[in-house]
C-alpha cells in the first residue's frame, strides 16, 4: 500500500535588499521589508515638508528607480494601461498617453508634454549576454505597469525585439526604449522634468504643468526652513563660500542640521571642549561644515536606497536610506535618512543648492560596526563570539549591515547551556548571532508608533519591532522593542559600513539553541532534569544532525527515573542504565516529520527503533497523518534547535531485549496460546527477527472462559491445518499500533491482513477492536514486533466468505460470525 505523509509547509516571503513596506491592519500596521524594485513612490514633491491629513492615492503611481537598469513589474497590478495595449495594440503607448492615462474622452496633455519642460537624451549600446534576452524575451507581447514589449519575426535569420518603459514622478518622466538586435543592444532614455526654476506641487493633477517657483538665497531659504543657525555659524567661520563654491559654478546639495539640533551640539562641544587641538582632526569646524555639503543637485527621489553620496571632506560619506510609509497613517509616502539622522524636509531648491533638514547633526565616520564593538567596553563578549565564530569579516566589509548588539549583562541573563555554547563560539552560535544582523541598514526610523515594522535577519527569520506610543511626560525618544523580548537601549550608532543599535536581550531562535535549552523551553521538564542529573547534558548539546524523541513529562512522572531524580539523584550521576535510556531516544540523522517512512532506524543506544505511519481520516486512508515510534505517538514535532530537531511522545522509549516467542514464554499467562503456537510449529516464525510483527495474543483465561460457559461442545480443531490456520489469523505481517486504530464506520471500515490471509476489522470505541477481539493490552514491544493482549478467539472464516469490509457494498456485505463461534 502507498503511504504518504501529510506535511503542512508553511512558505514566507524573505527579502534580501529591502525597505519596509507597511499595511494596514485596522488599527495598527504591518510594516515588511519589500525589493526595492517594488515599492510604490511618492505622490509628488516635497517643497517645505509633510503636508497635513492623508495622502489622497493618485493615478499611475510610478516606481522608484532605484536601478535604472532593472525593470520590475507586477502582472497582477489593475493598470488601465494593460487594457488597452492587450485590446488595442495597434495604437502603441503614445496614443494613449496623449490622454493623460484617464481613458476615453480626456483631452488634456500630460504635464511633460507642456511649457517649461527640458529634454535630455541619453544613448548606449552593449552586447546583450544570453541571460538577458531570455529575460527579455519572458515579456513578449505584454504591457505591464507601463513597460511594453514589441517583438519581430525573424527575418532572413534575423532577429529584433523591443522593450519600452516610462515611469513618472512629480517632476520628472523617463522613458526608457531597449532594443535588442542579433545580441546588440541598444539603449535610449528621454527623460523630461521641470526646467530649472520650475516645478509643480506634490499633489498636482496630471495635467497641471511646471509653474515658476519662487527661488531664494540659500541663507533665506535655510531659514525658511528653520535651519538658519547652521548657515550663520558656517559664514562667521569663513566656510560658506567654500562649501557653496560661489563663482566656481558648481551645483551642491546641503544637508542642514535644524537649529535647535544645532545649538545643542555646539553647547555640547563647548562644554566638552571638542574643538581644542587634541581632537582638531575630527571635529574642527571645516569639517562639521563641509560634511554636511554635497556636490552636485540631488533631489532624493533620484538617490537609491543605501547610496553612498561623497562629502566635501574628502574621506567622508553620507549613506541615504528610505523607508516607505503606509498611507492611511497620513504622513509622507517615505521617510529618508542620511547616515540614520531623520531628513525632516527636503528638495527645496535655492539659488545656491539643494536645501534638505536635518533632525541632528552628522557625525564624521571613521570605523566600521566591528571596530565600534570592539571598543565598547560593554560588548567584549559579543565581541569575542564575533571573533571566533569569523562573523566579525561581515562587520568589517563594505556592504551595508545591521547588527542589534546585546550587552555583558544580556549574557548574563542566559540560560547556562546557552551562554556556555555562545561564549565558546560553539554549536550554533553564528546562528545565534545571524539572528542579530541584517544585510541592509536598519535605522530606528523605519518604526513607527502604532505600527508593526518586520524586518527578517540572516537567517531568513522575521523581526518584529515594534515603538511604543510616547508618554506624556517623555522628552526623548520612544521605546523600540524587537520581538516583544528586547528592548533597544541605544539607537542608530554608525558605521562606515553599516549602523549598531545597543539591546539589554539576547534575541532567542529556536533553530540555534543548544538542545537543553530548547527542551526546557518546551516544558520537557524531567527529561531536561533527567539529562542534568546523568552528568551528559553537555554531551548531548555538542549532538549535531540527530532526531531527539523526548517524552513529555506526564509520560516520565511515573517512572522508575522520576521516582530516582526525586528520592536519589545522587545515583544517576554518570548512571550508565540512564545513559542507555537517554541514547535511546536519540536518532542519527535528522529526521523532520515531512520526511519520515515506515522503517526500523538505529539510535545512539545501539538498538533499533521501529517509526509507523497511520492515517486518521476515514476517507483518505493512504494519507499518513499521524506517526509513531515503537508504538509511541509523536503528539508535538519539528521543534528545531542547532542541527538537530525535537519530537515529542506520549510514552518512553525502552528498548525491547526479546523476540516476540521469548515473550510469549516469559509470561506464564500466554501459556495457552504459546502451546498452540508450538503445535502450529510456528515458534521459528515468532523467533525470527528479520521481519516484524503484530501478535494477537488471548490470555489464558479467555480460554478457561470458553470451556467454563460449556462452549466445547462447539467443533473442535480437527486438522492441524485448521490449527495452523487459527493461529495465522492472530499474527499480522505488519506493525499495527493501538494509535493507528480509529474509530471507522461503514462504508470506511478498514481492515488488516492476518498472514493467514484472514480481514480482520479494526475499529475503536472504548478500545482498540479487531474483528470480535476487544485489545485490553496495547504495545508491548518485542525485537521483531508488537504484542497486544485481547479479549477473545478471532476464529478464521471460510476462504469463500472472504470480502474486504472497506469494499462492502450496501446489502451485500457478509454476517459478522458469532463471537462464541470458536473451533476449539
Amino acid at each position: 500500500m502507498l503511504r504518504q505523509w501529510a506535511c503542512l509547509l508553511l512558505l514566507g516571503s524573505i527579502s534580501i535588499q529591502a525597505v519596509p513596506y507597511y499595511g494596514d491592519s485596522g488599527s495598527s500596521f504591518d510594516t515588511e521589508f519589500v525589493p526595492l524594485e517594488q515599492q510604490q513612490q511618492p505622490q509628488g514633491r516635497q517643497d517645505v515638508g509633510p503636508a497635513p491629513g492623508p495622502v489622497p492615492p493618485t493615478t499611475g503611481v510610478e516606481q522608484k528607480p532605484f536601478n535604472v537598469d532593472a525593470i520590475t513589474t507586477d502582472v497582477n497590478a489593475p493598470n488601465p494601461a494593460i487594457f488597452f495595449q492587450q485590446s488595442f495594440p495597434f495604437f502603441g503607448n503614445e496614443f494613449f498617453n496623449s490622454f493623460g492615462g484617464f481613458g476615453f474622452g480626456n483631452a488634456q496633455e500630460p504635464w511633460w508634454k507642456g511649457p517649461n519642460v527640458c529634454t535630455e537624451k541619453e544613448e548606449g549600446e552593449t552586447v546583450a549576454t544570453e541571460t538577458e534576452g531570455d529575460e527579455t524575451v519572458d515579456t513578449f507581447g505584454q504591457e505591464r505597469d507601463g513597460v511594453s514589449s514589441v517583438v519581430r519575426s525573424p527575418l532572413f535569420g534575423q532577429f529584433q525585439f523591443s522593450v519600452n518603459s516610462c515611469m513618472e514622478k512629480p517632476n520628472k518622466h523617463v522613458c526608457t526604449k531597449i532594443v535588442n538586435q542579433n545580441g546588440k543592444k541598444k539603449t535610449l532614455t528621454l527623460t523630461r522634468q521641470c526646467c530649472h526654476g520650475y516645478g509643480r506641487s506634490r499633489n498636482a493633477d496630471f495635467s497641471t504643468p511646471c509653474e515658476k517657483i519662487d527661488i531664494k538665497d540659500v541663507e533665506v531659504t535655510a531659514g525658511d526652513m528653520g535651519a538658519k543657525q547652521f548657515i550663520e555659524s558656517a559664514r562667521k567661520a569663513g566656510e560658506l563660500s567654500d562649501m557653496l563654491g560661489q563663482g566656481s559654478g558648481k551645483k551642491v546639495t546641503l544637508f542642514l542640521p535644524k537649529d535647535q539640533d544645532f545649538m545643542e551640539y555646539h553647547a555640547q562641544q563647548q562644554q566638552e571642549n571638542a574643538v581644542d587641538q587634541a581632537n582638531a582632526d575630527k571635529t574642527k569646524p571645516s569639517s562639521i561644515y563641509k560634511l554636511h555639503a554635497v556636490l552636485g543637485e540631488l533631489e532624493l527621489e533620484d538617490v537609491p536606497n543605501e547610496q553612498l553620496l561623497q562629502t566635501e571632506v574628502p574621506d567622508q560619506k553620507i549613506r541615504i536610506n528610505s523607508y516607505q510609509l503606509p498611507p492611511a497613517l497620513g504622513l509622507e509616502p517615505y521617510r529618508y535618512s542620511a547616515n540614520c539622522v531623520p531628513i525632516d524636509k527636503h528638495d527645496k531648491l535655492s539659488e545656491q543648492a539643494v536645501v534638505h533638514t536635518l533632525n541632528g547633526m552628522l557625525q564624521p565616520l571613521t570605523k566600521n560596526v566591528m571596530d565600534i564593538i570592539r571598543e565598547r567596553p560593554d560588548m567584549s563578549i559579543m565581541r569575542t563570539v564575533l571573533e571566533k565564530t569569523n562573523l566579525s569579516a561581515m562587520l568589517e566589509g563594505e556592504k551595508p549591515v545591521t547588527i542589534f548588539v546585546p550587552t555583558d549583562l544580556a549574557f548574563d541573563k542566559l540560560e547556562p547551556h546557552l551562554r556556555r555554547a555562545l561564549k565558546e563560539g560553539r554549536g550554533c552560535a553564528s546562528n545565534i548571532l545571524k539572528n542579530h544582523m541584517l544585510d541592509l541598514t536598519f535605522c530606528s526610523l523605519a518604526t513607527v508608533p502604532g505600527a508593526k515594522t518586520t524586518a527578517f535577519n540572516l537567517l531568513g527569520e522575521p523581526l518584529l519591532l515594534n515603538r511604543t506610543q510616547r508618554a506624556e511626560n517623555q522628552t526623548g525618544p520612544s521605546s523600540i522593542f524587537i520581538n516583544n523580548v528586547a528592548k533597544i537601549m541605544e539607537a542608530d550608532i554608525m558605521g562606515t559600513n553599516g549602523v549598531l543599535h545597543v539591546i539589554d536581550t539576547i534575541l532567542p531562535t529556536e533553530t540555534a539553541l543548544p538542545m537543553t535549552t530548547l527542551i526546557s523551553q518546551k516544558n520537557l521538564t524531567i527529561f531536561k532534569q533527567l539529562l542534568e542529573a546523568s552528568g551528559y547534558d553537555d554531551q548531548f548539546d555538542d549532538l549535531n544532525n540527530v532526531t531527539i524523541f523526548a517524552p513529555i513529562d506526564k509520560a516520565l512522572q511515573n517512572t522508575e527515573w522520576a521516582r530516582l531524580l526525586k528520592e536519589q539523584p545522587e545515583v544517576l550521576n554518570h548512571n550508565l542504565d540512564l545513559l542507555e535510556f537517554l541514547n535511546y531516544h536519540v536518532v542519527k540523522p535528522m529526521i523532520k516529520t515531512c520526511d519520515l517512512s515506515e522503517k526500523s532506524l538505529p539510535t545512539m543506544a545501539g538498538s533499533n527503533v521501529r517509526l509507523n505511519l497511520y492515517s486518521t481520516h476515514a476517507l483518505f486512508s493512504d494519507v499518513m497523518n499521524r506517526a509513531t515510534v515503537n508504538c509511541a505517538r509523536l503528539v508535538h514535532f519539528d521543534d528545531e534547535s542547532c542541527g538537530s530537531v525535537l519530537h515529542q511522545l506520549d510514552r518512553p522509549l525502552t528498548p525491547p531485549k526479546n523476540n516476540m516467542l521469548k515473550v510469549l514464554e516469559a509470561n506464564p499467562g500466554y501459556s495457552k496460546f504459546l502451546e498452540l503456537v508450538r503445535k502450529a510449529n510456528l515458534t521459528q516464525l515468532l523467533s525470527n527477527d528479520s521481519n516484524s510483527y503484530t501478535l494477537l495474543v488471548p490470555k489464558n483465561d479467555v480460554f478457561d472462559e470458553f470451556s467454563e460457559s460449556g462452549e466445547t461442545q462447539k467443533p473442535a480443531v480437527q486438522t492441524q491445518a485448521e490449527l495452523v490456520a487459527m493461529v495465522k489469523t492472530h499474527i499480522v505481517e505488519d506493525v499495527v499500533c493501538c494509535a493507528g486504530i480509529i474509530p471507522t464506520n461503514w462504508p470506511f471500515v478498514r481492515s488488516i491482513e492476518s498472514i493467514g490471509g484472514q480481514h480482520l476489522r479494526i475499529t475503536r470505541d472504548r478500545r482498540p477492536k479487531i474483528e470480535n477481539a476487544g485489545v485490553t493490552k496495547c504495545d508491548v514491544v518485542a525485537t521483531n514486533g508488537i504484542l497486544h493482549e485481547i479479549n477473545d478467539i478471532i476464529v478464521p472464516r471460510p476462504q469463500r466468505a472472504q470480502q474486504r469490509p472497506q469494499l462492502i457494498p450496501p446489502g451485500a456485505g457478509y454476517q459478522p460470525q458469532s463471537d462464541f463461534d470458536v473451533f476449539f
